[in-house]
């Protein structure tokens, strides 16, 4: 190409505002049409760095372009470039609502909170009224306060946090302030007796909650007196906590019943079952545990194991043909067994050698059986459990593939997993003891959203069959055990503002004592 060959360049350019000065040097002679080219666009650069650049400015400089250099920095993202300007434009003019406004957003923007404070104030001095002022005000009043209460200044913080709630209408930022001091969900306690309550689940359609509730407490005259035998009875209320019914015998020298699950079908409920009561005195439960059916119509119990070890925690598949369950019976390959109930056929799940010495299947140092907790994916063909030796975490196993992948990888503990009705969501606890929280992921181990921020200890999580809530029992931080009670969070219900403010207050009181 002859010197760019400018004529065949300009020949190909769409009609645009510009085509009367194309059409000119199309016809020149490339070396001239080459140089009135470079002479257009020089002249374009300086017309965008006259209107796009702000001119430099002086304490000359006037009201007026004192505020437009400091919009044009805050609208390129140079917040502690526009701070000067405004300075200076306040200066001149101490009533100037806007540059008042403006500077406190600069400041807001470098993290300088208590100027961006002051000037949200003196702007509101000025004109009461403005709501961008005031939400502005409240951003900066929550960021003070969680300031506050990461260093654990919790009285300052819950100040800040009720200004909010008192003046801002952003959903955004109430929801804040409820993630920090106990999650935005609202959560319901379904049960107040003040035994432990543990495990509880769904049934299919919904209408009961099933658990098992340890009587080793009774609440006598003005405290908790302890009983000689610790006995767990299995449970079913409706979703509100009411209608509660006792499924296990109330005879004497019954044993305990635990960890009762639904069949798919709501006729039936597989729990484990203790051989023999503890001896007099002995509060720990025995560890000699069978599983059992029972069926809901008749009554009629059936013995599933009888194996003199621990088989315990067992779960339906989902079309109800087989259970998972856990036993430390020896000779197998691992823990997890599989019970056909048509056969009555046990067989122990094959687990990898390189499995167990990579995070450990089997046994943790402290002696706590692993695998721990499985139940089917709702397809039936993966296995959620959590295992793990120094850490817990989350895994699912494909059996008929032969393979483990692990879903979490968060440094401190993850256990109890449970699958959404849908098989696409997975629940499950995190934290260290006293300080654990419910985290909800998708089933491949993305999207990790924590669902409450107000620690305690937290066991047991499992969705209602429509997926709009999670069921699970908690206890308070530095509570004793007997003060496990069955929650439910809605997935869809937040907390109210009136809520948060009692939330707040009760917070208060605790933090004056």
């Amino acid at each position: 190409m002859h010197l760019l060959d400018f004529k065949r360049l300009y020949s190909d350019i769409p009609f645009s505002p510009l085509i009367f000065i194309f059409s000119y040097i199309k016809d020149m002679k490339p070396k001239r049409a080459l140089i009135f080219t470079v002479l257009i666009l020089t002249g374009m650069v300086l017309v965008a760095v006259f209107l796009f650049y702000p001119r430099r400015i002086s304490k000359n400089s006037s009201q007026q372009e004192c505020i437009k250099a400091a919009e044009d920095y805050l609208q390129k993202n140079q917040p502690e470039s526009a701070i000067y300007p405004l300075l200076l434009a306040v200066q001149k003019d101490q009533r100037d609502f806007m540059a008042h406004l403006l500077l406190a957003q600069a400041y807001f923007r470098t993290d300088v909170y208590p100027l961006a404070e002051k000037e949200c104030q003196t702007g509101l001095e000025l004109n009461p009224q403005n709501r961008e002022t005031m939400e502005l005000l409240c951003q900066i009043k929550l960021e003070q306060g969680k300031s506050s209460w990461e260093k654990e200044n919790y009285l300052p913080a819950i100040s800040e946090f009720m200004y909010v709630l008192k003046e801002s209408h952003n959903q955004k930022l109430i929801d804040s302030i409820a993630q920090l001091t106990g999650g935005r969900f609202k959560i319901q306690r379904l049960t107040h007796d003040l035994f432990p309550d543990d495990a509880p689940s769904f049934s299919p359609d919904g209408k009961r909650i099933i658990y098992h509730s340890d009587t080793s407490f009774y609440l006598e005259d003005y405290g908790l007196k302890k009983i000689d035998k610790k006995k767990s009875r299995i449970f079913v209320m409706d979703p509100d906590g009411k209608n509660r019914t006792c499924l296990s015998p109330e005879k004497e020298n019954e044993t305990s019943e635990r960890f009762a699950r639904f069949s798919h079908d709501s006729k039936f409920i597989v729990y484990e079952k203790e051989n023999s009561p503890p001896h007099a005195g002995d509060t720990s439960f025995n560890c000699d545990r069978d599983i059992f059916l029972k069926s809901l119509d008749s009554g009629q119990v059936k013995r599933l194991t009888h194996d003199p070890t621990y088989d315990a925690l067992p779960a339906f598949s989902p079309e109800d043909s087989e259970i998972i369950f856990i036993s430390d019976r020896p000779g197998g390959e691992s823990c997890l067994y599989r019970l056909n109930l048509k056969t009555g056929e046990t067989r122990n799940i094959f687990l990898k050698e390189s499995w167990n010495e990579n995070i450990g299947l089997y046994i943790r140092p402290q002696e706590l059986m692993l695998p721990y907790y499985p139940s089917f994916s709702p397809d039936g063909k993966k296995i959620l459990l959590h295992a793990g030796y120094e850490t817990r975490g989350v895994f699912l196993l494909d059996p008929a593939k032969e393979e483990l992948k692990r879903l979490t990888d968060r440094t401190v503990d993850c256990y109890f997993p449970s699958f959404s009705p849908d098989g696409k969501k997975i629940v499950f606890v995190s934290g260290s003891p006293d300080e654990e929280d419910l985290y909800i992921m998708n089933d491949d181990g993305s999207d990790v959203t924590r669902l409450t921020y107000d620690g305690g200890s937290k066991r047991y999580p499992a969705f209602s069959p429509d997926g709009k809530s999670v069921i699970f029992s908690a206890k308070g931080e530095g509570e004793p055990d007997y003060y496990f009670e069955i929650y439910l969070l809605n997935l869809d219900q937040t907390i109210s503002k009136e809520k948060l403010k009692e939330r707040l207050e009760r917070l208060k009181i605790a933090n004056l004592e």
